[in-house]
């Protein structure tokens, strides 16, 4: 069995508004909210795939989750962080994707702020390049490579 993108609704529901999308914390599965720059969207979702399949454990992949694309697209900035906190909420973890980009975005402070702020285990995963990282990302687990990934995903979560 596979995990799978709490962003997605699930199937069965008859609309949205029913079942959010999300499943509740109370689950046993983790699940790891993936924050990053929409740029290395194909990267991420490349990761996102890999926990999924791999180690049958959830994320919550933003780019999947309709009502937040709707809510960005139509510039609604109070939807947007209800949406983003609601993702957080929904997962056990949060895990930033870092590249030489992501020190661009606005959001991903956010994210991890307010994940770290719930009592989320945060970590980081560093893609190619060479970021030298702020220190509000050196208080979680620094992950480098896929090796160092299958440990997190296998023993760390």
């Amino acid at each position: 069995m596979a995990g799978r993108n709490r962003a997605l609704p699930v199937p069965g529901c008859e609309s949205y508004n029913f079942n959010k999308g999300y499943a509740s914390t109370s689950e046993d599965k983790p699940c790891i909210f993936l924050s990053h720059i929409s740029i290395d969207k194909a990267v991420v979702q490349d990761i996102a795939d890999y926990i999924m399949e791999k180690a049958d454990i959830d994320v919550y992949l933003d780019i999947y989750d309709d009502a937040l694309q709707h809510a960005v697209h139509s510039e609604n900035s109070e939807e947007i962080t209800a949406l983003i906190e609601r993702g957080i909420a929904s997962s056990s973890h949060a895990m930033c994707l870092i590249s030489e980009e992501t020190i661009k975005s606005w959001w991903v402070p956010y994210e991890l702020g307010y994940a770290k702020r719930s009592g989320k285990e945060i970590s980081s995963l560093k893609l190619k390049g060479s970021v030298d990282l702020p220190d509000f990302l050196k208080i979680g687990t620094l992950i480098h490579g896929t090796k160092s990934l299958n440990e997190y995903i296998w023993i760390g979560i």
